[in-house]
């Protein structure tokens, strides 16, 4: 999370008095309180990566969990920890962890109050560290939403990346992990040592089949240490996958601004979000919250759900960020709201993304209208340059194999064509000057120097980024290379609109 104490924003909050747990009796009757004491919470979870859609998800499931179950609830505070920077936890710590989420939509904005968070940390900082903490009998819980990027994977395979600097320094020095793989595997090693019961780990990223990635990622680091740890780890460790879905902005100065005026205190760490919200967990044996009582849905099987919100929604994210930008568009509800890229998204959806999804035609025709409406929700600004961040991290599972599977089939693979093809201009060294976005990626700099070797050669471009396969996998074949080609030519000419008003048309 990015400081967003503009001097605007701060002089308006400054001149009230903070949010913080002995103020909650002053919160006007509009904003939702928690229905407990959160100073009496003691923490039986930890997470790692205190972000907003962290805090917007499942800290406010967690809430409504513990309102249900009482003093008994009580139990289930989450210890929420910053794997990186300190500025979330410069902003909780001083209102006691409490928070604002205001859910909007057309109708207008409905705020709550979020005190689910017993503790705040800051990973780098913390004397005791996560493993220690990890270690501590009371936690009975781990989650984890720390963006596909914080697994420290091969995009193509899924598996540990052991040259990633995280790893060699975390199996070099492990007693103060970087990554959370590191983080995990030394709180387990440490609880083996102990002779403790392990913690359930609960990943809550959008990477395909999370628990089951995730599991083996901490197993291939084990055993890079300590094969007794890594079989300990295998036989007695859940990893249970989910599914978590809500549209949860990066905040903007206006949020602080509007919360004050809610609360009539000053929050400096408020977030907005969409009213929809899901969570999907696989079955696991343990004590867990009354989250299935409180908005999630426990299944014995995750992956119809992953792969549905995978293609539609995290895919036509993509979509929406990559042509929307070209197109000259700042956030995925304007980008949604354009005739013909709307229209676009729409077919994406239904013609390439369906591929594989356990849907009938009538399920995947309801999806697709609920999907655009929350994407059209003009009251939710969400910018296209952070949808877009870290695309070569993402694109294997979110386009690529679903492109894949399409070709096979012997289906229409344009529009997916169509997003990798504006990626690669995101690419462009002046990028920031020709669609006013700002691209963040781990690999941006190898990324911006094929574009530079290209020399600006549409054919070039498309041979050159697509023959990274720890990105984009095997080679496309002839017919989607050329078709990629024709379109890296008219995006450099400007056509953008002109181009998706052809394929529309055909």
């Amino acid at each position: 999370m990015k400081d967003i104490r503009t001097p605007m924003a701060a002089k308006s909050a400054g001149a009230l008095e903070r949010l913080n747990r002995s103020r909650l009796d002053l919160i006007p009757a509009t904003v939702k309180r928690p229905g407990f004491n959160p100073a009496e919470l003691t923490c039986g979870i930890l997470h790692f990566g205190c972000g907003a859609f962290h805090r917007g998800h499942q800290a406010v499931v967690t809430q409504r969990a513990i309102e249900l179950e009482g003093a008994q609830g009580l139990r289930w505070g989450i210890a929420s920890a910053s794997m990186h920077r300190p500025t979330t936890p410069e902003l909780l710590r001083p209102q006691g962890g409490l928070y604002t989420v205001m859910e909007r939509d057309a109708d207008g904005t409905r705020s709550e109050v979020i005190g689910s968070l017993g503790e705040i940390i800051h990973a780098p900082g913390d004397q005791l560290g996560l493993p220690e903490r990890m270690a501590n009998p009371a936690i009975r819980l781990v989650t984890l939403t720390v963006t596909a990027n914080g697994y420290t994977l091969e995009p193509s395979s899924d598996r540990l990346n052991v040259d990633h600097p995280h790893v060699v320094h975390d199996l070099e020095a492990s007693r103060r992990p970087k990554s959370a793989v590191g983080n995990l595997a030394r709180g387990l090693d440490l609880i083996k040592r102990r002779g403790g019961v392990p913690p359930v780990i609960i990943s809550c990223d959008n990477v395909s089949s999370n628990g089951q990635t995730l599991r083996q990622a901490v197993i291939d680091f084990a055993a890079l240490r300590d094969d007794k740890l890594a079989a300990w780890i295998g036989e007695h460790v859940q990893f249970p996958s989910t599914m978590v879905d809500r549209i949860v902005p990066a905040t903007r100065p206006s949020d602080i601004v509007e919360a004050a005026g809610l609360l009539g205190l000053s929050d400096l760490a408020p977030i907005s979000a969409e009213p929809f919200l899901a969570w999907v967990i696989e079955n696991f044996e343990g004590e867990r919250p009354l989250w299935d009582h409180a908005g999630a849905r426990f299944v014995n099987k995750v992956e119809p759900f992953e792969l549905a919100k995978l293609r539609l929604l995290n895919g036509t994210h993509m979509l929406l960020a990559y042509v929307g930008a070209v197109a000259g568009y700042g956030t995925i509800a304007a980008a949604s709201r354009d005739e013909r890229l709307g229209a676009l998204a729409r077919r994406f959806m239904l013609d390439e993304q369906s591929i594989g999804l356990e849907l009938s035609a009538a399920e995947l025709a309801t999806d697709v209208d609920r999907l655009m409406a929350r994407l059209r929700n003009p009251a939710i600004r969400h910018e296209v340059s952070r949808i877009g961040r870290n695309g070569s991290i993402k694109l294997a599972t979110r386009i690529m194999t679903p492109l894949r599977e399409n070709v096979q089939a012997g289906r229409t693979v344009d529009i997916a064509l169509l997003a990798i093809a504006c990626w690669i201009s995101w690419q462009a060294p002046d990028a920031e000057v020709r669609y006013g976005i700002k691209p963040q990626d781990p690999n941006l700099s190898r990324l911006q120097a094929l574009y530079v070797a290209a020399q600006g050669r549409p054919e070039a471009l498309a041979r050159r980024f697509t023959a990274q396969e720890d990105i984009f996998g095997p080679p496309l074949e002839p017919l989607q290379l050329e078709r990629l080609t024709l379109m890296l030519g008219r995006l450099q000419a400007g056509a953008i609109h002109e181009l998706m008003a052809d394929m529309l048309a055909g």
